[in-house]
């Protein structure tokens, strides 16, 4: 069988879309095109020349919109609510989009041509992260890192989340020590500062701290959760790891983290109710050789056995 017709059907194909696409450049003009913007507590609007992408023009004009695919459309993270203008919905969004995203205007920013005035509104990175994470709908091979637990339900609305004066002041004491560092340097030690005084960080901390260090909140929910140092639930004052790695789990690691889930009443993941002890699993601590191992905060606790589970605990919660 010759392949001929059909590599030459395939190479005209290819020709015509190649001519088409130059076409739609150079030929279709779209005039000027105005954009507004809304994203956080803010709004924005600027004009440009019609026929580009909403994501590059986004870009161009200084307006931080997530991406991790380079406008391939196979992340989904570019989700933005375009309320006026765009068109219709492509196949190459509805993958990304559940019932309430499609009637709500969602669209992925890589894909809407700008070719007419347009208003749109830039949610949570948060908020994009919860819609992709409930329709299962993430690339698994991108170098992203989500916590996936409470976050089943997609939540359209933003919150109104304000800061207590007393935290406001406590906060902003940490911003001014770090006030000389420029640019963006200071996201880091401020939220590692945070993470120690409330042993998480909690949402109305860190709108507060983006509008302080001028850091769009975006970023810094992107920074909280690709960090396995961060946390945005509370965790408890000590926390529990106990090493389920080969050496400790064949030493009896197993044995020691279900007295552990017993004594506490929590599972993994979990804290107690009075936030003193917060129980988690790792795969190793590096001290195979003590095995079967925990660690309690930054202290390690070697050749540790079932029957020394309610020492350690009485031992912490008496330090608290």
């Amino acid at each position: 069988m010759s392949f001929l017709p059909v590599l030459i059907i395939s190479l005209i194909l290819l020709v015509v879309t190649i001519i088409l696409a130059i076409a739609d450049r150079l030929l279709v003009t779209y005039g000027e095109c105005k954009i507004t913007v809304s994203q956080e507590d803010e709004e924005n609007e600027f004009t440009v020349q019609g026929g580009g992408f909403l994501h590059t023009e986004l870009s161009n004009n200084g307006v931080k919109i997530t991406t991790s695919c380079g406008g391939k459309a196979s992340c989904g993270y570019c989700k933005c609510q375009v309320t006026k203008g765009g068109g219709s919905l492509l196949p190459t969004e509805e993958v990304f989009m559940n019932r309430e995203e499609k009637n709500s205007g969602m669209r992925l920013a890589c894909q809407v041509k700008v070719k007419e005035d347009l208003a749109i509104l830039i949610p949570d990175f948060l908020t994009t992260v919860k819609g992709i994470v409930a329709n299962k709908s993430y690339d698994p091979k991108l170098n992203w890192r989500f916590i996936k637990d409470g976050y089943e339900d997609f939540i359209p609305e933003k919150r109104n989340v304000k800061l207590a004066s007393h935290d406001e002041e406590k906060v902003g004491i940490i911003i001014d020590e770090y006030k000389d560092i420029e640019g963006s340097g200071a996201l880091v030690p401020v939220l590692q500062r945070i993470n120690a005084d409330y042993n998480y960080l909690p949402e109305p901390v860190l709108r507060y701290t983006s509008k302080r260090l001028k850091i769009p909140v975006n970023d810094i929910y992107r920074l909280a959760t690709f960090y396995n140092a961060f946390s945005l639930t509370p965790k408890g004052k000590n926390i529990i790891k106990v090493c389920m790695g080969t050496s400790c789990y064949v030493k009896g690691g197993k044995n020691v983290l279900s007295t552990m889930q017993k004594k506490l009443g929590i599972k993994v993941g979990e804290n107690t109710e009075d936030l003193n002890f917060s129980l988690e699993t790792v795969s190793c601590i590096g001290c195979c050789g003590q095995s079967p191992v925990i660690s309690i905060n930054d202290d390690i606790h070697g050749y540790f056995k079932q029957n020394m589970v309610d020492e350690v605990l009485h031992q912490y919660s008496k330090e608290v």
